[in-house]
């Protein structure tokens, strides 16, 4: 280990260090430094590095675990001795396997620099040999719910079964009740913790967040006093406070409160880092980066910092372009292609939302898109593997780029509308707005935005229903922060949107509006549901469940739970006559349908997928039978049943790339040119990458008139670098022309010849060009 040099410190002999318990010692370190007296604190947690230093081969396990302990404290002042703590802890396991407080400490390290796989491995191993110790439930809980993994909650529980009064269990049941934004529920748990130890200093420090959190001026004076008077230059209250504050996306109160506490305690690199992250979540990019690389200095070893500082050492690779009340952040070789999509888009949403929402964001909004999506995921939450698509902290929105995932994998042109529509619920609610109905809302106005667009009905979704495993409409928020199974986030996004549809149909559009209100006036859920919608909680949740049945009744009946038991080796007429004994079953008929078709017996499928499609005409999924329809269709030669049963679906909800392509192609054969526009433009939204795509839809536009869209998509065609630049600038100028823009025409002319010096179109343009008057 690291020999400090210390000038006030006398080295004790081995015989006083062995007569002397470790513990005893660093209890009164402990104590030094929670009542402010740091130098004190450090002279006595570094006698534990020489006592290991001189006779580490003697420590018991139980002291090793206490040199560790006072390494975690000194890496405060010197990060470098974090490194020292995991030797500690290492050596102490090796001495003693049975030691599972080693683990459990250990596991706690790991967790408090982000480091969830290394804590998931000790963690293991603790629970292996004693799968009843109260710490190590509490922190695999805490650790699983790092890694939103499901059980944090069942783990809890066990944990408190086995000691009620557990404070640590009692606190992190509070952080887990607030997450999901049942402040009543946490102020139970907080206040039983602080029942059972009224000094527990993260207890005291979330009972100060949760009170500021929910606008309990009295309770947070008194709490902070009482921490302040325990823990004088302790910044944990502030910490807390900020990340509760961010987790309710209150960004720029946790900045401030951040900021607060890197005054209380300068050396609070959890102040410093939690400052730099809500900084950065306001779009404050600068300041952000700086306070990041204060934390940083101080504890290099938090994942999510040094992530993030990756990041923003990225950014000179993107540009930044001021579009109206915008300001796109987008990475250099895609920017001239997005922002010519991006811009018309975001115009459109905004004017919508205003119109909506009544309510207009300060200052231009900030949005940023990523090509990458670990890039992506650490803008978002310090670390890669996030799920999710896109993200709102309000004024600032991030997302994915198409070329973030495999091409026509989802809809960037939604997922941006989603994202803006959070803008404006959160700032109409003045960021009080909870989860539920602001994912809700985002998933009903991407569905009323564009054809094609938003979340639709699935057999799963309806399954998951008839099985009781959605969550009540009361508690949405469960399935968004902590779902039981892997498509419930999904399935929550979905359902909140539901609870929207049905509020606007029974109550009206300005129900909703009327709730916004209600939760920015400072309402609870239970506060907003009876003075809105003039009923209670488990009112709620039953008028939904009878929605539910209204809506999805008959489709219910027919899903059946069992499997369709189909297999395509199945000789057709069996296939036929499986079909035939269970006429209303929707997945037999789907199966079977599937199978003809596969085997060939194309005319033969048809009469099975239509009753499919007829059992459940809401489902449009790329797995269901309207695409097998399609096909069978085609494959008769009738593309203009193909392309409208192709419109039909995309009607119901979100549109497959290669439906698109398809719809597209059908309808320029049937000679619909103006849908078959509609069809490519919307394709753009999927997958913007395909040169000729933009070619046709130039062309396209050209034929329809509408000379200002013939422009962006040869201009689209540009920012795709084709190989014939100097016919594309040509086409583009072309294009200018007949839009009345004669002097961009006669610059992009210019730079075809720049191109082609020998370009005799081009040159012909020119001169016309120049007849027109003015200019070169």
């Amino acid at each position: 280990m690291r020999r400090w040099a210390l000038t006030l410190l006398v080295v004790p002999s081995l015989a006083l260090a062995q007569a002397d318990s470790l513990t005893t010692r660093l209890t009164a370190a402990i104590a030094l430094h929670e009542r402010g007296e740091r130098a004190r604190a450090t002279r006595a947690f570094s006698q534990f590095i020489d006592i290991y230093n001189a006779s580490a081969a003697r420590l018991t396990s139980r002291e090793l675990v206490a040199v560790a302990i006072a390494c975690t404290y000194l890496g405060i002042d010197d990060p470098q001795l974090f490194k020292d703590a995991l030797t500690a802890f290492d050596r102490a396991i090796a001495v003693d396997p049975r030691n599972i407080d080693a683990r459990v400490r250990l596991a706690e390290l790991f967790l408090g620099k982000y480091n969830s796989g290394d804590a998931k491995a000790t963690l293991r191993d603790a629970l292996a040999q004693d799968a009843s110790y109260v710490p190590a439930l509490v922190a695999e809980a805490r650790r699983r719910d790092f890694d939103q993994e499901p059980g944090a909650d069942s783990l809890l529980a066990r944990a408190l079964r086995a000691d009620a009064e557990h404070v640590a269990a009692r606190t992190l049941g509070a952080r887990l009740r607030a997450d999901v934004e049942d402040f009543a529920g946490a102020n139970r748990e907080i206040q039983r913790a602080l029942r059972a130890d009224p000094q527990a200093a993260e207890a005291l420090a979330f009972g100060v967040a949760l009170a500021v959190v929910t606008g309990d001026s009295s309770t947070a004076q008194t709490l902070r006093a009482r921490f302040t008077s325990r823990y004088p230059r302790d910044a944990r209250a502030h910490v807390a406070t900020a990340e509760l504050l961010a987790r309710v996306r209150q960004y720029a109160q946790a900045a401030s409160v951040a900021r607060q506490g890197t005054t209380a305690d300068p050396s609070s690199w959890a102040a410093h880092s939690t400052l730099g992250l809500n900084l950065l979540r306001l779009g404050e990019v600068a300041d952000a980066r700086r306070s990041l690389e204060t934390a940083f200095a101080g504890d290099p070893y938090n994942v999510w910092v040094k992530n993030t500082l990756d990041l923003l050492d990225t950014y000179g690779e993107y540009d930044e372009i001021t579009h109206g009340r915008f300001r796109f952040v987008i990475e250099k070789p895609e920017s001239r292609l997005l922002s010519l999509y991006l811009g018309p888009l975001m115009d459109r949403a905004f004017d919508t939302f205003v119109r909506r929402y009544g309510f207009t964001p300060d200052g231009p909004v900030r949005v940023e898109v990523y090509r990458s999506h670990a890039d992506f995921s650490v803008r978002t939450v310090g670390l890669a593997g996030l799920g999710a698509l896109g993200v709102s902290f309000g004024n600032t929105i991030a997302f994915d780029s198409p070329a973030a995932r495999d091409a026509g994998a989802f809809n960037w042109g939604s997922t941006a509308w989603h994202e803006l529509a959070h803008t404006f619920t959160l700032g109409a609610t003045d960021m009080r707005v909870p989860r539920w109905l602001s994912e809700g809302l985002s998933v009903y106005e991407e569905r009323r935005a564009r054809k094609g667009w938003g979340q639709g009905v699935t057999p799963a979704f309806l399954q998951a229903y008839a099985s009781g495993r959605l969550v009540p409409a009361s508690r949405l928020n469960d399935g968004f922060v902590r779902p039981e199974y892997p498509q419930q986030v999904l399935f929550s996004y979905y359902q909140a949107s539901l609870v929207c549809e049905l509020i606007a149909q029974e109550f009206g559009e300005k129900a909703l509006l009327d709730m916004l209100q209600g939760y920015r006036a400072g309402q609870t859920t239970e506060q907003v549901i009876r003075n809105v919608l003039r009923m209670d909680l488990p009112a709620l949740d039953r008028r939904f469940d009878a929605y539910m049945q209204e809506r999805f009744g008959r489709t219910l009946a027919v899903l059946g739970d069992e499997s369709p038991n189909v297999s395509q080796r199945m000789p057709s007429q069996a296939l036929v006559a499986r079909a035939a004994v269970q006429p209303r079953n929707y997945g037999v008929q789907l199966a079977v349908g599937r199978a003809l078709m596969q085997r060939g017996d194309t005319a033969v499928s048809v009469a099975a997928l239509e009753r499919a499609r007829a059992l459940f005409p809401e489902y449009a999924g790329g797995d269901g039978p309207y695409p097998l329809l399609a096909r069978a269709l085609l494959a008769r030669g009738d593309k203009l049943g193909a392309s409208q049963l192709l419109l039909a679906m995309r009607d119901l909800g979100e549109f497959p790339h290669d439906a698109h392509e398809l719809l597209g192609d059908l309808l320029l054969q049937t000679g619909d040119t103006a849908r078959a526009a509609e069809a490519f433009e919307d394709a753009m939204f999927v997958n913007p990458y395909d040169i000729g795509r933009h070619e046709t839809l130039a062309a396209l536009y050209a034929r329809l008139g509408n000379h200002a869209k013939a422009v962006r998509e040869r201009l689209a065609v540009l920012a795709l670098n084709p190989v014939d630049r100097a016919q594309a600038f040509y086409l583009l100028a072309v294009a200018q022309r007949d839009a009345g823009d004669v002097a961009s025409a006669r610059r992009s002319v210019l730079r075809a010849l720049e191109e082609a010096p020998h370009f005799e179109r081009a040159q012909e343009l020119l001169l016309a060009l120049r007849a027109r008057g003015g200019g070169p």
